[in-house]
C-alpha cells in the first residue's frame, strides 16, 4: 500500500470515527439539555396537582380528588403519567394509559434528590418500563405533619420516547451523510495538497537521479530549486553529485598512472615468468617419475602467467575488472587447490588443515573469484594461527545454501595484516555472490563463516 492510499485511509477512518464521536456526544448533550428543561418546567408540576385538591381521605386516598387530576392529565395530554405512591415506594393508583404491565414499586432515592433541590436532571424509575430512566416531578402528601406518600408524574410517557426515537434518526442520519461528505471532501484536498507540494516533487526529483545517474551523476546547478520542503535534500544531493564528480577525476587520474604501471610491470615480469615456466617444463620432461612440488610450482606458475596475461589484456582494453562469469562450479575442487596451492605456507608453520566436506555439491559462483576467496581467507588464518596448531572448515547444507565455516586458533604475537585488503577482497567477492561474512571472536578463537547458493 504506498503513501497516497495509506495517507487517504487513514485521513477518512479518523474523521469518521471523530465524526462519530462527534455526533455521540452532541446526542448525549442535546438529550441531557432537553431532560433538564423539561424537568425544570415541569419541577412544580406535581406540587400544583396536590394543591388543587385534598388527595387523602382518612387513611385513604381520596377518589374525587384523583379523578380530577387524571381529568386534568386528560387536558395536558398522552406526555405525562401519574403514580400516587406510599412512604415505600408502592404504587396505590395510576393515571397512566392502558396496555402495559405497570411495576409495583418506585426507587425513593431520586425522588428525595428531587425533593432537596438537587442539581437537575434527575433521573427515576419509569414504572412502565424498569430498564429506562425518566425525568419527573413529585411532591410529597403529608398528613399531621408526616409524609405519607407521593404524588410522581413521569415526564414524557412511552408513547412520546417511541415518536423521539423514530425522528430522532433523520437528522441524525443528516448529519452523519454530511459529515461523511465533508470528511471524504477534505480527504481529497488534502491529497491533492500532499500530491502537488510532496509527492510531484519528490517523484521530479527521482526522476531526475535516475536520469543523471546514466551521466556519471553530473546534476545541474537547477537542481536544487525545489520546493521549500525538499530544498534541503536537494542541496546535499547536490553536494554529494559535486563530491562524486570530484572522485570521478581524481579515479581517472589513479587509472591513467594504474595502466602505465601495470604494463610495465606486466612487461618486466613476464620474460623471467616464460623462462620459469621453460625450466619447469624441462625438469618434467626430464624426469620419468612426477615430483609433487615442482608439479604444484608448475601448475602455480601457469596460474600467474594466466593471470598476468588477463591483466595486460584489460590493460590495454582500458577496462577496470573482468566481468564475473557465474556458473554451477564444485566447491571441494576448489578448496583443495587452494589447500595445495599455500601447502608451503602452512608446512613452514606447521599448521594442519582439516576440512569437513559431508557431500559433494555444487553451487553457483565465479571459480577464479571462489579461488581468490579461499585464497584470502586461508592466507588470514595462517598468518594468525600459532604454530602447530590445526584450521579446521566445515561445509553444512542448510536448505538452499552451503554453510561454510573456517575455525582456527589465535596467536596475539602474529603479524597484522596491511591496509585490511584480505577482507576487503573477501566481502567483495561475497557480495557478489549475494553473502556476507561474519566473524566471531574471543581471547583463543577466531570464526568466519559464509553462504554460497547451491546449483
Amino acid at each position: 500500500m504506498n503513501f497516497k492510499l495509506r495517507l487517504l485511509i487513514i485521513t477518512c477512518l479518523w474523521f469518521s470515527l471523530s465524526a462519530l464521536l462527534v455526533c455521540m456526544l452532541y446526542s448525549e448533550q442535546q438529550q441531557k439539555t432537553e431532560q433538564r428543561t423539561q424537568q425544570m418546567l415541569h419541577r412544580d408540576l406535581a406540587a400544583h396537582m396536590r394543591d388543587d385538591s385534598p388527595l387523602m381521605q382518612g387513611t385513604d386516598y381520596n377518589p374525587s380528588a384523583l379523578k380530577s387530576i387524571f381529568h386534568t392529565l386528560m387536558l395536558l395530554g398522552p406526555d405525562f403519567e401519574i403514580y400516587f405512591l406510599d412512604q415505600q415506594g408502592n404504587i396505590r393508583s395510576h393515571a397512566a394509559p392502558d396496555g402495559r404491565a405497570v411495576m409495583g414499586k418506585v426507587d425513593l432515592n431520586p425522588i428525595q434528590q428531587f425533593l432537596t433541590q438537587e442539581e437537575l436532571p434527575i433521573l427515576g424509575t419509569d414504572p412502565r418500563n424498569p430498564h429506562l430512566k425518566k425525568v419527573f416531578s413529585a411532591a410529597p402528601i403529608t398528613q399531621f405533619d408526616s409524609v405519607i406518600g407521593y404524588l410522581y408524574v413521569v415526564i414524557g410517557s412511552e408513547q412520546r420516547g417511541v415518536l423521539a426515537s423514530q425522528s430522532s434518526y433523520v437528522p441524525l442520519l443528516a448529519m452523519l451523510a454530511l459529515s461523511f461528505g465533508l470528511i471524504v471532501s477534505f480527504s481529497f484536498l488534502v491529497y491533492l495538497l500532499v500530491k502537488r507540494t510532496l509527492l510531484n516533487p519528490i517523484e521530479s526529483v527521482t526522476l531526475q537521479l535516475h536520469s543523471q545517474s546514466k551521466e556519471d551523476f553530473r546534476l545541474r546547478p537547477d537542481f536544487v530549486k525545489q520546493v521549500p520542503e525538499l530544498k534541503p535534500i536537494a542541496k546535499h544531493f547536490y553536494l554529494m553529485s559535486q563530491r562524486i564528480q570530484q572522485q570521478f577525476l581524481q579515479l581517472q587520474h589513479e587509472e591513467h598512472h594504474r595502466r602505465e604501471l601495470l604494463m610495465q610491470l606486466s612487461h618486466d615480469l613476464k620474460t623471467p615468468l616464460s623462462s620459469i615456466l621453460g625450466y619447469l617444463e624441462t625438469w618434467q620432461m626430464q624426469q620419468k617419475s612426477h615430483d609433487p612440488l615442482i608439479d604444484t610450482a608448475h601448475r602455480n606458475a601457469n596460474k600467474l602467467a594466466e593471470q598476468l596475461k588477463q591483466q595486460l589484456s584489460l590493460a590495454r582494453a582500458h577496462r577496470p575488472s573482468p566481468e564475473p562469469h557465474f556458473e554451477p562450479v564444485e566447491l571441494a575442487p576448489i578448496i583443495a587447490e587452494t589447500e595445495e596451492s599455500l601447502a608451503i605456507d602452512a608446512k613452514r608453520k606447521k599448521v594442519l588443515f582439516h576440512t569437513d566436506i559431508q557431500q559433494e555439491e555444487r553451487i553457483i559462483g565465479d571459480k577464479q573469484l571462489l579461488l581468490r576467496l579461499f585464497a584470502n581467507l586461508f592466507e588470514n588464518a595462517i598468518r594468525h594461527s600459532p604454530c602447530d596448531h590445526n584450521i579446521s572448515m566445515t561445509v553444512r547444507k542448510k536448505g538452499k545454501f552451503l554453510h561454510v565455516e573456517i575455525v582456527n586458533k589465535v596467536d596475539k604475537s602474529a603479524p597484522k595484516g596491511q591496509l585490511g585488503v584480505g577482507i576487503r577482497i573477501i566481502q567483495s567477492i561475497l557480495m557478489l555472490h549475494h553473502s556476507q561474512l561474519f566473524t566471531k571472536q574471543d581471547s583463543e578463537v577466531y570464526s568466519q563463516s559464509f553462504q554460497l547458493a547451491m546449483a
